[in-house]
């Protein structure tokens, strides 16, 4: 029968294609696992003694706080006086920063009883899902890993499209540079690729590994590292260091990258800043709802993947109701409602934190560029003992 009824025997096409089964693949999303693994940590007190932990907007207790950051400005050469005097030089002035999530996802979907009990023995059985636990048909949990690409890539499509780059050192502007990757291997061009890139960054004064974000051209590179030894210009490429790739195919599709784009930012220049609603004493049933955190995947595959948390509510409905069911409005039947939502936002160093006069003003961590792989200078190459005419 059509639409997953049960007939004598109904194997799941997932069983089939494990890890390839389309329903529960995540486009990658890099800058989302990026944010993430790379996330700044909050951890602060708050005045009635709870505690803001990564950049979370929520305490343990499920209050949530307004926060802020200050910083100054660092001192610049032309302010050092060489005279030997007790005039005051500088004055120090504290400028703020707001830590905010002002965006917000929700996805919500509703199955009927009168469907379930069409469907195999195995989907209405009991399963717990969140934290706390919430009792559901093990059909709603397949039905909810369904929705966890399209919520993930929304995320990660409005955190790219937020995203602002600050000034390169190495150009004066905030503008998209251009990197090639070399195509010609017997050339040693030391302002060309990932070189070029890590060089940026050192001019720009990055600490630590640089996170590189990106699709297209440098992803392929990154595919074809396992297969790069030493090349005739007596250059590794396979085992360059000091950077970590995340892969994001979305980032091509926004205007603040586009296709072949790289961004790259310094550790705790960017952060994944968020709300955890549904815990502490706003967890648990509430009316005809149970509310509850959910963990689920930013990214497929196998082994230990990255997670980030929800805000789960179920809702019974006891009673039939007009409701839309994703392609009319219609009377559904008695059964539940899972809304999954998460409030969210993106949080970058300021770029007004250097003053006007310092080498690095305008600069925010974060720079922007568009690699290339052309053959470049091959045209001068003349193979030894060539005539040459």
């Amino acid at each position: 029968m059509a639409q997953g009824f049960a007939p004598a025997l109904l194997t799941h096409l997932k069983t089939l294609m494990a890890q390839n089964y389309g329903g529960i693949k995540i486009t990658p999303a890099g800058f989302l696992k990026a944010l993430i693994d790379n996330n700044p940590n909050l951890d602060v007190s708050t005045i009635d003694g709870e505690r803001l932990r990564g950049l979370k907007l929520s305490t343990d207790g499920g209050h949530i706080r307004d926060v802020r950051v200050k910083y100054l400005p660092r001192i610049t050469y032309d302010q050092v006086s060489e005279r030997d005097d007790c005039e005051n030089d500088v004055g120090f002035s504290y400028s703020e920063s707001s830590i905010y999530a002002p965006r917000f996802a929700k996805l919500g979907f509703q199955l009927e009883w009168n469907l379930v009990e069409r469907y195999e023995k195995a989907a209405s059985d009991l399963v717990n899902m969140g934290t706390p636990d919430v009792g559901v048909l093990r059909e709603v949990e397949t039905q909810l890993m369904h929705c966890v690409n399209g919520i993930i890539s929304r995320i990660n499509g409005t955190l790219l499209s937020d995203l602002t780059f600050g000034v390169n050192a190495t150009t004066g502007t905030n503008a998209t540079k251009l990197i090639n990757i070399n195509r010609d291997g017997s050339v040693l061009n030391l302002s060309d690729g990932v070189t070029e890139i890590l060089s940026d960054a050192q001019q720009n004064e990055f600490v630590g590994d640089v996170i590189l974000v990106g699709n297209g051209t440098m992803n392929k590179f990154e595919i074809a590292k396992g297969s790069i030894a030493i090349n005739s210009a007596g250059l590794n490429l396979g085992s360059q260091t000091g950077y970590s790739w995340y892969h994001d195919i979305n980032s091509a599709n926004v205007p603040t990258m586009g296709a072949d784009a790289v961004a790259a930012f310094a550790k705790g220049s960017v952060g994944f800043v968020d709300i955890d609603r549904y815990i502490s004493w706003k967890s648990g049933p509430f009316g005809n709802s149970y509310f509850a955190q959910i963990l689920l995947p930013v990214e497929s595959g196998e082994g230990v993947v990255t997670t980030m948390p929800f805000n789960l509510q179920v809702r019974e409905l006891d009673c039939p109701a007009e409701a839309y069911d994703g392609y009319d409005t219609r009377t559904m039947g008695r059964g539940y409602q899972v809304l999954i939502s998460k409030a969210y936002g993106l949080w970058q160093s300021p770029s007004n934190q250097f003053q006007p006069t310092d080498r690095l003003a305008g600069n925010n961590g974060s720079l922007i560029y568009k690699v290339t792989n052309n053959c470049d200078p091959c045209d001068s190459i003349v193979p030894p003992f060539a005539d040459v005419v």
